[in-house]
């Protein structure tokens, strides 16, 4: 019996979007998710946990999805910085689920904005730089 390509997504993509609801409410405080961008086929979401950004450490999770088809985009290399002047942090990613985690200092919580970049592991003219100002009404 061949199985369906179509249905096969679909499960996926049903998995991921309960995965990423049932999993926040497993933490003591929600997520303060950014305002979330597009590049090429993808949806980059941003969230910040343990809830909104505060001075200090902050766990950072990156969710890339083809908004087309619902795939996750497991294929790159995330890092990321606040603000310009500081260093690349290389992401963890999480298997081939689109999710990549990250701790790093965050120091102005109000005017500071996170750079993510994101480059694709085999096609190496495929990357970008995406800016998310940390407070999600300024765009």
């Amino acid at each position: 019996m061949r199985v369906n390509n179509k249905l096969i997504v679909t499960t996926k993509i049903i998995l991921l979007v309960f995965a990423i609801a049932v999993l926040p409410s497993c933490s003591r405080s929600d997520a303060y998710i950014l305002v979330p961008q597009r590049w090429n086929e993808n949806e980059i979401l941003v969230e910040i946990r343990p809830g909104a950004p505060r001075h200090g450490m902050n766990e950072f999770v990156v969710v890339a999805t083809n908004y087309k088809t619902g795939v996750p985009g497991y294929e790159y290399i995330v890092s990321l910085k606040m603000n310009t002047g500081e260093r690349w942090h290389q992401m963890i990613q999480d298997g081939h689920s689109g999710v990549y985690r990250r701790a790093i200092e965050v120091k102005d919580p109000v005017n500071g904005v996170l750079v993510v970049q994101i480059k694709h592991t085999r096609e190496k003219n495929k990357k970008a730089e995406l800016n998310y100002p940390l407070v999600k009404h300024v765009k």
